[in-house]
């Protein structure tokens, strides 16, 4: 600050022609000037912040007006001039928010500066708050450009609140990130859970059925895509393998109908769908349907799906004929006769590679979507929703219930429709309300930073490929050892 008015250039001068300082040049006169140097470049520096604030002189006087009628600001301004009180007891209970930045407190002409940013008054914060989110930027944004120009007690916390409930950032708010992958666990015998979905190729439309066991695929074309048609061509399936235990499907009206419905409580078997517009919730049977398309590709599909079912599965290492029949099925391949004698594959070695196999996909699932789980959402919260294919957030709506599937939800519009939606398709608009605080108390006021915490707690999913959690209070090393603290005497 002090060398501010001149532009020294240093040069380099050998020690000996330095000059030994004596007693007498250590003596410091006593100064005549009734102002110090240090007040007079304090006061320069002050004038030329001013000069550099991009304000014009219309919105400094009406700053300055506002601050001649603020009570609190007048007893601050006077604390500024004649000085603090040591002791934070003596200081009037309106200014103590200023206490933990007071060395950074300056007067210059009717205003009040905290470095270079301009303290405003109570009655223009509101103003400036919402000049500050002007665009709409995020948080981080808001921040940056309030600790440019101006501040007061509580300016992080305020911003936090506004950009939090602002209607505009939710509408226009991207996608939610991906959460973690659920895998699911292999049933205990084949043809005890099975996935259904329709698919079209070549303008034709097909009923893929897989066994979530056995991966087992079966292909049937479908004349028509009604609720009738397929349940007679699930009945011959059922005929050939008998009835599942579990059906899952997507929530299509073929699904969904109340035919359908009848069919699954005659034949007494649950039927599960997944989440609409979700079709990762019903993601073994999308997988069956990327399989049961390269096979329709193929001359011959109906010998392409043979090959397929007797092909062994990387995840299990055996066949899905192998899993569901027991037995390995004859094929164009030479084979010996001994091959083909029915043999159960042990169930346990299936299921465990079947476990590590998932665990592994589910971690670099994580890992390459950056995935982490979203905060729960209870029964009467307001949400916005937003579908994968939508531009913007709709319109508020309340949390009806949770669905039957994990992270399904039951909303209801502000027309009373109820819509089942993903947890990844909805968003809190739930605004955190601050905790009063006692007069005097400046514990809760942000008046150091206006930098947003970077480190954020993060729930862990609780599955079966769950990853460490990063912000564990243990340290791990990159071997895996966890470090303890030493333990030393208090002596």
């Amino acid at each position: 600050m002090r060398l501010m008015r001149f532009n020294p250039i240093a040069e380099y001068a050998p020690g000996k022609t330095l000059i030994v300082a004596d007693t007498l040049s250590r003596s410091p006169l006593t100064s005549t000037c009734t102002e110090t140097d240090t007040e007079s470049e304090v006061t320069c520096y002050v004038a030329s912040m001013m000069e550099a604030i991009p304000a014009s002189k219309s919105k400094m006087d009406e700053i300055k007006m506002a601050i001649a009628a603020d009570t609190e600001l007048l007893s601050v301004m006077k604390l500024v001039k004649r000085g603090w009180p040591e002791h934070i007891t003596k200081v009037p209970m309106d200014a103590r928010a200023y206490v933990q930045v007071k060395s950074e407190l300056s007067e210059h002409d009717g205003l009040i500066l905290r470095g270079s940013r301009i303290v405003i008054p109570r009655s223009m914060r509101g103003e400036t708050l919402q000049k500050i989110h002007d665009g709409h930027q995020g948080l981080s944004k808001c921040r940056e450009r309030a600790c440019s120009s101006v501040w007061w007690p509580g300016l992080s916390a305020e911003i936090n609140r506004l950009v939090t409930s602002c209607q505009v950032c939710h509408e226009l708010k991207r996608t939610q990130q991906k959460e973690p992958l659920i895998s699911t666990p292999l049933p205990e015998r084949p043809w005890k859970r099975i996935a259904l979905d329709l698919c079209e190729y070549e303008h034709q439309n097909y009923l893929v059925i897989s066994d979530y066991y056995s991966r087992f695929i079966e292909v049937l074309h479908l004349p028509s895509t009604t609720s009738r048609r397929v349940i007679q061509k699930l009945k011959a399936v059922f005929a050939r393998f008998g009835i599942p235990d579990e059906v899952v499907s997507y929530n299509g009206p073929r699904f969904s109908s109340a035919d359908f419905q009848e069919f699954a409580k005659e034949l007494d078997f649950q039927h599960c769908s997944s989440s609409p517009h979700h079709p990762q919730g019903n993601g073994h049977a999308e997988r069956a349907v990327q399989t049961a398309k390269k096979i329709l590709k193929q001359k011959d599909p109906v010998m392409a799906l043979m090959a397929y079912r007797s092909t062994p599965c990387s995840t299990t290492g055996f066949s899905p004929a192998e899993l569901l029949m027991g037995r390995k099925i004859r094929t164009t391949l030479p084979t010996l006769e001994e091959n083909l004698i029915p043999k159960w594959p042990s169930m346990t070695v299936v299921i465990d590679k079947d476990r590590k196999e998932k665990a592994k996909q589910a971690y670099y699932f994580n890992r390459r979507h950056g995935a982490r789980p979203l905060p729960a959402l209870r029964p009467g919260d307001v949400v916005l929703s937003k579908l994968d294919h939508e531009r913007s957030w709709s319109s508020p709506a309340v949390v009806a219930g949770e669905g039957i599937t994990p992270r399904s939800f039951v909303i209801r519009t502000q027309h009373g429709a109820e819509l089942r939606r993903n947890r990844r398709h909805l968003q809190s608009q739930l605004v955190p309300q601050p905790t009063p605080a006692k007069p005097g108390d400046t514990t809760g006021i942000d008046t150091h930073s206006d930098r947003p915490n970077m480190l954020e707690t993060v729930p862990v999913c609780q599955s079966e490929a769950a990853l460490p959690n990063p912000l564990s209070s243990q340290t791990v090393t990159r071997s895996g050892r966890v470090c303890k603290p030493v333990n030393r005497l208090d002596l």
